[in-house]
């Protein structure tokens, strides 16, 4: 067994102090971190949750009444989900660097990007297949009206709901285990270590890129954009057909254009996603390329920011498209137990 003499280990622990002196070349990777992460990542995670909360305050007084609202009311507890997960994740990181240093905080960044964003994805996914129940419910009372009492029903979504949360939980179980967290004996630091999983190019292949591109990408993105085509098409040729509209099918037309617009914002959000994970299998370890100084250390949070903005975004379609909506908004605001007149079950 080889020795090391006291001399020659303390000379060792002084090459390392003296380089870990030099944060020079970390300066604009803290400010990175503090600007992208910690405020602009927290502003949205704040603004995202708080209108989240007053979406499920809204919608959990109707989902009762409706199949697409109570989707609605799922789809902003599974996005809320995915933000108090990034909160833990981003919100700290820039903050300790920034003000403490660039080695405060290593140990708990390491397991929060380790594990923290597999169970980010994990949520992010129960959104898309939430999202994706809307879309639907949409589609059926919009180009299927004849099969809505089938189809569209507050029972069936609790069902696929809970559906999409074990479906979710089981996809994503084995990305837990590619890597290894270790500390490093000398400075008492966390690093991954790539496990035989990541190595393997059959898992590679078969379930990193192929099924999960399948899963988190090309099904959600074809059959979404396939039924928003259907919707946007019928809804044109409904117009054409009906000049004015009361205040009941203006309420649906405006629930309908608010779920094509989710689907769009999913679709240029998602796509970010892919990308990293076609990343994540091209450099390995993909931890040290993402870190500072490695190839990919400004596109690290891109991933992240766009997974965000996707799950706080909702809200503000809301407002902006659905009429009905603002005036209950307004009506929480002032305090108002006021609930609207109910309305269709589709």
């Amino acid at each position: 067994m080889a020795t090391v003499s006291p001399q020659e280990y303390s000379t060792e622990i002084g090459i390392v102090m003296q380089q870990e002196l030099d944060l020079s070349k970390f300066d604009s990777c803290i400010l990175y971190y503090f600007i992208f992460g910690s405020c602009f990542g927290g502003f949205l995670i704040i603004i995202g949750l708080a209108g989240n909360g007053m979406t499920i305050a809204i919608m959990g007084r109707e989902r009762k009444k409706s199949a697409t609202i109570n989707c609605l009311f799922m789809l902003a507890i599974a996005d809320s989900l995915v933000l108090i997960t990034y909160g833990f994740m981003l919100i700290p990181a820039g903050i300790r660097k920034y003000f403490f240093g660039w080695w405060n905080g290593h140990n708990y960044n390491y397991i929060t990007m380790t594990y923290g964003t597999e169970i980010t994805r994990t949520f992010n996914q129960v959104s898309a297949f939430i999202t994706m129940l809307v879309t639907f419910q949409r589609y059926v009372s919009v180009c299927l009206p004849h099969r809505a009492k089938q189809l569209c029903s507050v029972r069936l979504v609790n069902i696929l709901t809970a559906v999409s949360y074990i479906v979710s939980i089981l996809f994503f179980l084995p990305n837990f285990f590619l890597y290894a967290i270790v500390k490093d004996g000398m400075t008492h630091r966390f690093r991954s270590v790539s496990q035989p999983l990541v190595r393997s190019s059959a898992f590679q292949i078969l379930y990193a890129t192929v099924a999960t591109g399948l899963v988190t990408y090309v099904i959600p993105v074809s059959s979404l954009s396939f039924m928003s085509i259907q919707i946007l098409r019928t809804l044109k040729t409904q117009s054409k057909v009906m000049q004015k509209s009361d205040d009941r099918t203006q309420a649906r037309k405006d629930l309908t254009l608010s779920s094509v617009a989710i689907v769009a914002l999913f679709l240029i959000c998602q796509s970010f996603v892919l990308v990293n994970r076609v990343l994540m299998w091209l450099y390995d370890p993909y931890f040290g390329s993402s870190r500072c100084g490695g190839d990919l250390q400004y596109f690290a949070f891109v991933p992240y920011l766009t997974m965000v903005i996707n799950s706080a975004a909702n809200f503000a379609i809301y407002v902006i498209l659905a009429k009905g909506f603002r005036k209950k908004v307004a009506r929480l605001l002032k305090g108002r137990n006021q609930i609207a007149p109910n309305e269709s079950s589709n």
